[in-house]
């Protein structure tokens, strides 16, 4: 029983990390006016849970996030000399945290004493850079 509850526990993070990096590569195709935060989380949501291939469904998607920034040295706090340099070349970013919820398939955790009839597992992703925007040109990067 161990073993296919770590096979079960295996395959959700993969097949979950692979869903989620295929709803993130859809907002390259999106219109490029269309990324707000609130939009961000329900098409990453709807997205993962139609590439989840049936094994990951809606139910399974616990949380999922999504934080706006002006540039990536936003993020980590960058200086304000650095930050001025890379104004021009500064695009929008956005960190996508999604957090899964999958139960357990067999009674084994229950048994040595976890008190939980699942496990969870968060992904965090960055995007940036989508086409379409401003200072989308070739060699800009």
């Amino acid at each position: 029983m161990m073993f296919t509850e770590l096979g079960n526990i295996g395959l959700a993070i993969v097949m979950g990390g692979t869903a989620l990096e295929r709803a993130i590569g859809q907002f390259r195709t999106d219109p490029a006016g269309s990324l707000e935060a609130r939009q961000m989380e329900q098409r990453v949501r709807v997205r993962m849970a139609a590439a989840g291939h049936g094994y990951l469904r809606d139910g399974d998607i616990a949380t999922v996030a999504v934080e706006s920034f002006t540039s990536l040295d936003t993020i980590g706090g960058g200086n304000a000399a650095h930050g001025a340099i890379a104004a021009g070349r500064a695009v929008p970013v956005w960190r996508i945290t999604v957090e899964i919820r999958k139960d357990f398939i067999t009674p084994l955790p229950r048994l040595l004493g976890t008190n939980g009839t699942a496990f969870r597992y968060q992904y965090q992703q960055l995007l940036g850079h989508l086409p379409g925007q401003a200072g989308d040109a070739p060699g800009a990067r």
